[in-house]
């Protein structure tokens, strides 16, 4: 583990905040307002806040992976080109216009290059 690790485990620990806050506010529950019956089952609503919500325990998982000593490399390895190949998915379907795929693919960069040097 590098401090360049600790740096990615930081930001994702602040991506993890932001992404259950601001997205719950300014996604999830107005999305879950719309008066369509679907979105209006209490299935549906629960299957969607837990979507959102639990890839936010994924993000910690993965902060876990990156600064626990003793992870295999191969696995901070695969954990920084995940988060690298997500953020920029995340670029390339926004258009470069939502901040996530910019935090993301520097989460992944600060992964990967705590690995290599």
């Amino acid at each position: 583990m590098s401090w360049l690790h600790i740096i990615a485990a930081g930001l994702i620990v602040f991506a993890t905040i932001f992404h259950s806050l601001m997205g719950e506010k300014k996604l999830i529950a107005p999305t879950l307002a719309v008066d369509d019956p679907f979105i209006k089952d209490p299935m549906t609503q629960g299957i969607t806040r837990f979507g959102w919500h639990s890839s936010s325990g994924f993000f910690l998982l993965s902060a876990l992976i990156v600064v626990l000593p003793g992870t295999p490399a191969a696995l901070v390895w695969a954990t920084g080109a995940l988060w690298l190949v997500l953020g920029l998915t995340n670029l390339i379907m926004m258009a470069a216009k939502h901040p996530g795929g910019y935090l993301l693919s520097l989460i992944g960069i600060l992964i990967l290059a705590g690995e290599a040097f």
